[in-house]
């Protein structure tokens, strides 16, 4: 089932003419999937005009506070990004826009953001993760009218200098094995989600897949922060590549989350509590240990 141009009809008429057949073109593709190829060209100005698409994407019921963000990959590929929150869980599992971004790319393999356009103000939640990227110091945020790097809004961040070398969008995969025998290709996948994942602080590897009944596939994997609360969990990572997709109103038939058997902390509780308020679908784990 296609994106309901109909909810973005307000923002597509601020798309440059020349771009919005392009534009409704990729909206439409069934295999939609958050990002677009077609606005490579565009400027962070005319991004920006893309931020009431982004926002449209939001998911809010607690607060109704609606924030959207457009990521510029290096690859000149535009990610979309936007707030979700979640009832019956602790407040701190909410995703906000810029997370959801940078997530989105670093799902698609962007080796590297080179600026984001936001529709609000960022928290300091956010500029805390935001440096967790290779090369944040450059990183170019614009707000309304006006541009910043990262350090103007973030002069002294905790944790600076990073010392790890490698950041989130570039971090490198580990090796994991299933110890149990696994049984099903969403077990698998699963696992291959937890060895991209960015966990250089606990290296609490984590995974988490959800499959929807239009046979889509949507992966999450843990991504920590240096001041541990920006961190954010597989499932809420999963969430977010599953409502940036053309899947995002298509139920959820299965769902499978790995457990590591070596970690100091475990996402699967919560992970658990939050999908109950979501879908009816068992969450399965798997557990799995470093090869």
């Amino acid at each position: 089932m296609p994106l309901d141009l109909d909810i973005f009809k307000d923002t597509l008429d601020t798309i440059p003419t020349g771009k919005c057949s392009s534009l409704r073109d990729e909206l439409t593709d069934s295999n939609f999937s958050g990002y677009l190829k077609s606005c490579s060209d565009l400027s962070s100005q005319c991004a920006s005009s893309l931020l009431p698409l982004a926002t449209s994407f939001s998911v809010a019921p607690i607060s109704g506070f609606n924030v959207g963000a457009v990521a510029i990959g290096a690859s000149g590929h535009l990610y979309l990004g936007a707030n979700m929150e979640f009832c019956g869980v602790p407040l701190s599992c909410s995703l906000h826009a810029e997370q959801s971004a940078i997530l989105n790319a670093w799902m698609h393999g962007e080796p590297s953001i080179d600026a984001l356009v936001i529709s609000e103000t960022p928290c300091g939640h956010c500029r805390q993760f935001l440096c967790e990227l290779s090369g944040a110091e450059n990183l170019k945020l614009y707000i309304g009218e006006r541009a910043f790097l990262l350090p103007d809004l973030l002069p002294m961040p905790f944790g600076a200098p990073r010392k790890l070398g490698k950041g989130l969008l570039d971090s490198e995969p580990v090796k994991l094995n299933g110890i149990t025998p696994v049984e099903s290709d969403l077990a698998q996948r699963a696992i291959n989600a937890a060895e991209r994942s960015y966990t250089p602080y606990t290296e609490a590897h984590a995974g988490f897949i959800i499959e929807c009944d239009d046979g889509k596939f949507h992966a999450g994997r843990a991504a920590e922060s240096i001041a541990f609360n920006p961190s954010i969990m597989a499932v809420v990572c999963a969430l977010n590549s599953r409502n940036l997709s053309s899947s995002r109103d298509y139920t959820i038939n299965r769902c499978v989350q790995t457990k590591l058997v070596t970690s100091v902390n475990s996402q699967s509780g919560l992970a658990e509590n939050l999908m109950h308020g979501i879908t009816t679908a068992e969450v399965q784990s798997v557990l799995i240990e470093p090869a």
